[in-house]
């Protein structure tokens, strides 16, 4: 079960609740999960850093930890976006597969 599937309406962030600033629910219902930038900011790796580089590929980039919970980035156009993970995925493949049913890229 994922909290907020894409394809249905998410007008709050999936870690802290509150209403989004940045994101209209149109774009928001394309993403599971979707993290508000103020949570993103306390974004870290799993060794503690809080770079907000672009990495060379998804996989390097993921995941990322945010008060604890594990979250993945999507990167693309040059920015990105973060999902909370709510099945503690391995790789960024099986947090696709299991918070999107159909996940085309």
């Amino acid at each position: 079960m994922v909290t907020f599937p894409p394809g249905e309406s998410q007008d709050v962030c999936a870690i802290c609740r509150e209403p989004f600033e940045e994101y209209d629910p149109e774009f928001a219902q394309n993403y599971a999960n979707l993290v508000c930038e103020a949570c993103d900011k306390k974004a870290v790796t799993k060794h503690g850093s809080r770079d907000r580089t672009k990495p060379a590929s998804e996989t390097h980039g993921n995941p990322v930890y945010i008060d604890g919970q594990k979250c993945w980035r999507r990167y693309r156009f040059g920015g990105y976006i973060t999902r909370l993970d709510e099945h503690d995925c391995d790789t960024i493949e099986e947090f696709h597969q299991k918070h999107r049913e159909e996940f085309s890229d």
